[in-house]
């Protein structure tokens, strides 16, 4: 069932939406996912169409989900009587990074009953995950690590470091509304990845919302603080995510023996959770056009048509990953044309931190994004002859790390309302499950002697299992091998040949929840 942004807060809180309760009606299918950590009938298992809402034609209409700069500025100047129904608690906005480059005006001035944040920087995120909304985790097969062992990974946040922000900030999101912001730029990658997560861990929609477009370009000077107008974190915060132990929401994150059952039936698929057929998502296009027509093989889908050496791993100068290509069946949507990139805006004047010429990077129009997804998706270049989305079909989507599938997902869950499941590894940990990899094509840069490819157990290994295509979609090539793959990478990403789950964390995560 569909959620829409029109229904008012009021009934939701009416269908017992709000809160702790977790989302609507959940479709019957789902509930053998609570068996992955021991659920109860008692728990609301959630398939991916409970999970997305369809957003209002015109923003400003939105309470959550995806709201405009007029609606935040609503709220924190009279957050007491313009709150939406059902949110008790304060307005909680965390910044990506600052409006401008220094001290001066650089985050929404906190009022009262309306805190403000600015994510730190520079810290080891090994220590501060929850700074950034992702850390190594190990799914039981491969872990899923960033550049080095002191920066973090590029997983899931765990129980604990969710625990950590909540606590951290003092925030209660069965009370408040916590609205995601860039300051300048666009860090939707960061900021959707940030609201998927607390999605991910049973948070109601009703109490998450990103703002479209910056903060920058959107809110005078006048509106702005200093770095030292901001909130002091608490310390003091006692909420956890234990608290939402009857809400599961894990289809959300596609583990890779179900992304591999779902591409190698071209979408079909016995994943409970899901609708019967998906359409799957490349979203791992340039970051460098607007212009749909110029991306060609050269400019734009390098991954997807599994060009030599073009996927890059997580680790710092780990060189590529095993194999090239895409999931079989796969369209190729360029999340960058998403947003306008192209308007500039001067509405406001800004000091010497924040001037120049920029763009509020705001999404475009709804029937602009339902035109890109539902024209683009089966014309041109590699997806001629696609089929088009079918009403109500869940859309897999997956990139490098988990981050341009941020835009596109905001794109469909929060603005188109069809329902959308990660790949949460994505390609950079994916594209080493290779189970023929070529002996030749294996570098040992770390010690002498004969040494091979780690053996990947047959029923996770995507180029055996049928599920990956070179070339345009369709073309019946198989995995594109690198050359040169190193070992010293390889291990890096610790490859358990004798594996038999890729959901280790997801029942990690249950189980953390319900202690």
């Amino acid at each position: 069932m569909k959620n829409t942004l029109i229904y008012s807060s009021l009934l939701a809180i009416a269908l017992g939406l709000l809160g702790n309760c977790g989302e609507g009606s959940s479709d019957s299918s789902a509930a053998a996912l609570a068996a992955l950590g021991g659920g109860t009938s008692s728990v609301k298992v959630a398939s991916a169409s409970d999970l997305s809402i369809e957003s209002a034609d015109d923003y400003n209409d939105n309470q959550y989900g995806l709201i405009t700069a007029a609606t935040l500025r609503s709220w924190v100047n009279d957050w007491a009587n313009n709150k939406p129904a059902g949110i008790t608690g304060n307005l909680v906005i965390y910044q990506a990074n600052k409006a401008g480059t220094d001290a001066n005006k650089s985050l929404i001035l906190p009022k009262t009953g309306v805190k403000v944040f600015v994510a730190v920087t520079g810290n080891n995120t090994a220590l501060y995950s929850w700074k950034t909304f992702r850390e190594t985790r190990y799914n039981g097969l491969i872990s899923i690590p960033g550049g080095t062992a002191t920066t973090g990974g590029n997983g899931l946040l765990s129980g604990a470091s969710v625990d950590e922000w909540f606590q951290t900030y003092g925030v209660d999101p069965t009370k408040d509304l916590i609205v995601f912001a860039s300051g300048n730029g666009d860090n939707y990658g960061s900021i959707g990845h940030q609201h998927y997560t607390l999605r991910y861990w049973g948070v109601a929609h009703q109490h998450l919302a990103i703002l479209n477009g910056s903060i920058k370009g959107q809110f005078p000077e006048a509106e702005l603080g200093n770095d030292t107008d901001e909130s002091v974190p608490p310390l003091n915060g006692t909420f956890s995510v234990k608290q939402l132990k009857n809400v599961d929401n894990r289809i959300l994150t596609l583990s890779i023996e179900d992304t591999i059952e779902v591409a190698k039936n071209n979408g079909h698929h016995s994943v409970k959770g899901l609708s019967s057929t998906v359409l799957i998502s490349d979203n791992r296009t340039a970051n460098n056009n607007n212009d749909i027509s110029v991306y060609t093989s050269s400019a734009g889908w390098q991954e997807y048509n599994g060009g030599e050496n073009t996927t890059g791993t997580t680790k710092s100068g780990g060189g590529a990953v095993a194999f090239e290509g895409h999931l079989k069946g796969a369209v190729f949507v360029p999340h960058y044309n998403l947003v306008d990139r192209s308007t500039l805006d001067n509405t406001y004047a800004y000091g010497a931190s924040a001037a120049g010429t920029f763009n509020t990077l705001k999404f475009k129009s709804k029937a602009d994004v339902k035109d890109i997804w539902d024209t683009y998706g089966t014309t041109g270049g590699p997806n001629s002859g696609a089929p088009a989305y079918e009403e109500g079909q869940t859309i897999l989507q997956y990139c490098r790390t988990n981050t341009r599938t941020q835009t596109s997902g905001i794109s469909t869950q929060l603005i188109l309302g069809r329902p959308s499941v990660f790949l949460e590894d994505g390609w950079s940990i994916f594209g080493f499950l290779a189970g023929n990899f070529p002996s030749g094509n294996f570098n040992d840069d770390v010690t002498a002697g004969a040494s091979s490819y780690p053996s990947v157990p047959v029923k996770f290994a995507a180029d055996v299992q049928g599920a990956i295509e070179s070339g345009a979609r369709g073309s019946g090539l198989g995995a594109h091998y690198n050359t040169g793959v190193k070992k010293s990478t390889v291990d890096y990403f610790q490859i358990n040949s004798s594996a038999t789950t890729t959901k280790q964390a997801f029942v990690e995560d249950w189980n953390y929840k319900n202690q």
